[in-house]
């Protein structure tokens, strides 16, 4: 496998200009804590701009919000850019970039493939909440494989039925369900910290 993700990658597919979204209220149950909330995560506690890797490339946008299907944001040359949800494979600050290259690596047979995403919910790759349960609460290093041949190796620390709150490199990575291609968990870390 060979590493990709440059500092530089270029950003990749038209920009979808759009007006600017209203701000909204965040959608979160009466059992989610607001630490979890993803919109949140994306818009107040990560450092802007946010990396979002996709199918087709990467996109660095910043005053990122979400509504139930797309993400909006603004790039760094100005404009709105909305993109669908279901292109988001993964997203970290891009200032962590640097931390996070040498824990992301390639499946290159599977990038040549070229998959695109799933709409249909009962086609996706399903990781059972029990297993990730497990794998949060053992601390145990999960291998997550996503459809574009991205490899990401770390700890899940949280997760909901959307995404899974992922520590890679001691660093937090927004990994969306829809995306994935693999799960698998390294039963030799399990009660490593």
């Amino acid at each position: 496998m060979q590493t990709e993700l440059g500092t530089d990658e270029q950003q990749s597919a038209p920009n979808v200009e759009a007006p600017e979204p209203q701000a909204e209220e965040p959608q979160q149950s009466t059992e989610e804590s607001s630490t979890w909330n993803t919109d949140e995560m994306l818009s107040q506690h990560f450092e802007q701009p946010v990396r979002f890797v996709t199918y087709t490339g990467i996109k660095d946008l910043s005053v990122v919000r979400t509504k139930p299907y797309t993400v909006w944001g603004k790039p760094a040359k100005g404009g709105v850019v909305k993109m669908p949800k279901v292109h988001v494979l993964f997203a970290f600050p891009k200032e962590k970039m640097a931390d996070l290259k040498p824990h992301i690596k390639i499946r290159a047979p599977l990038k040549a493939e070229n998959l695109q995403p799933i709409e249909t919910i009962a086609d996706r790759y399903h990781v059972d909440d029990e297993l990730l349960e497990q794998a949060r609460d053992n601390k145990s290093n999960v291998n997550i494989v996503t459809r574009a041949g991205y490899v990401l190796n770390g700890w899940i620390q949280q997760f909901d039925k959307y995404v899974l709150y992922m520590r890679i490199g001691e660093k937090m990575v927004i990994v969306y369900r829809h995306g994935l291609f693999e799960f698998t968990v390294d039963e030799q870390s399990e009660g490593t910290s």
